[in-house]
């Protein structure tokens, strides 16, 4: 049952097992620089003392809610979409930080900004890695660069309750949830990330982006699939099997399925040029990038599988002249560096 006394924004905290962060991320939230709020935490049957830090923490605002069993993350992100009653949904996990002006920031650009449905930051990583990720400013990109990874760290996100609730987290989607999730509200509305840290996410050996890397990897691209199909090609034609096979090059590739996925290429930008369904400049900047990736991986990595000399001189024919002078000129400036050192 919802509150009576509605908040202006509903923080849904999922959390399990991490009585070490628990309290620090909650005081993150308990300081912003606004206060209308309440905290949805939602506990998934913890083992340790995670429970009990939180029922410490006095304050009116913290809602705990204890689950019978232990069902996941996207159980706790669907349970939290029901109980939360704010105009807007912030998201936060259980072991990290919120800069304190971050609801503040992210408020007043949905405010500002009717059209923007949703709203992230840049995020700096701490802990086991130091990394800084500056997501894209503004819808065009962020959307066009799906295609490429999730571009938008949802933990970072404040977004409108009534627009996305409605969407929910795909149970069937462990491990990917966020990007799946995104990948269809990003056609519901505007997405907008600040150009700034707003999160601190905390990066240790335990958590599910690390134990469960190549299992992400697999989830991820039945979503980019979903997201090229927008462009309408020929998917009986150019199959999911091929692509999957180009973008993952994990089995030996034909120099057919190799020619074939080059004009799979050419076929989207074309598509693309009459749907716009997505930017053509930055369609383009992305198709180049999944085209130079594989180059590289194809003529300068031996993890690259079934690949010969032979193999590479043939597929050398294939290619556009733009694409075989950057291979050339890559293996020109290998071989210089050889030179050198002997």
């Amino acid at each position: 049952m919802k509150n009576s006394v509605t908040s202006k924004i509903s923080v849904i905290l999922p959390v399990y097992n991490v009585e070490k962060y628990v309290k620090e991320a909650i005081d993150s939230i308990l300081h912003q620089t606004i206060s209308d709020f309440e905290i949805i935490v939602i506990d998934d049957c913890s083992s340790d003392r995670t429970v009990a830090v939180i029922e410490d923490i006095d304050d009116v605002r913290i809602k705990l809610y204890r689950k019978k069993e232990n069902k996941g993350l996207i159980d706790s992100l669907n349970w939290g979409f029901e109980l939360a009653s704010g105009e807007y949904i912030a998201r936060m996990d259980g072991d990290d930080i919120s800069v304190l002006n971050r609801f503040e920031k992210q408020l007043s650009v949905l405010e500002q900004n009717p059209d923007i449905i949703l709203c992230g930051s840049w995020i700096q990583h701490f802990g086991a890695s130091e990394d800084l990720v500056k997501h894209k400013e503004h819808h065009n990109k962020i959307a066009t660069r799906m295609l490429l990874h999730c571009s938008l760290s949802f933990c970072t996100s404040m977004f409108r309750r009534e627009i996305l609730v409605p969407y929910r987290f795909d149970e069937t989607k462990k491990h990917v949830e966020d990007y799946d999730f995104l990948s269809r509200v990003v056609w519901a509305g505007k997405l907008y990330n600040i150009q700034e840290v707003l999160y601190q996410y905390r990066v240790h050996e335990m958590q599910v982006s690390t134990i469960h890397k190549e299992i992400q990897i697999q989830g991820d691209l039945p979503i980019k699939l979903f997201l090229f199909k927008k462009t309408g090609y020929d998917a009986t034609k150019y199959n999911d099997g091929l692509i999957a096979k180009m973008l993952l090059l994990n089995q030996p590739i034909s120099i057919k399925e190799f020619d074939l996925f080059l004009k799979w290429i050419k076929e989207l930008i074309l598509l693309n040029s009459k749907s716009k369904v997505y930017p053509q400049k930055e369609l383009e900047n992305v198709l180049k990038r999944i085209k130079r990736t594989l180059l590289f991986s194809l003529y300068f990595k031996e993890t690259a599988i079934g690949i010969t000399k032979q193999w590479r001189w043939k597929a050398l024919l294939k290619l556009p002249i733009n694409d075989a002078l950057y291979v050339l000129k890559l293996k020109t400036r290998e071989i210089s560096k050889a030179i050198v050192k002997t």
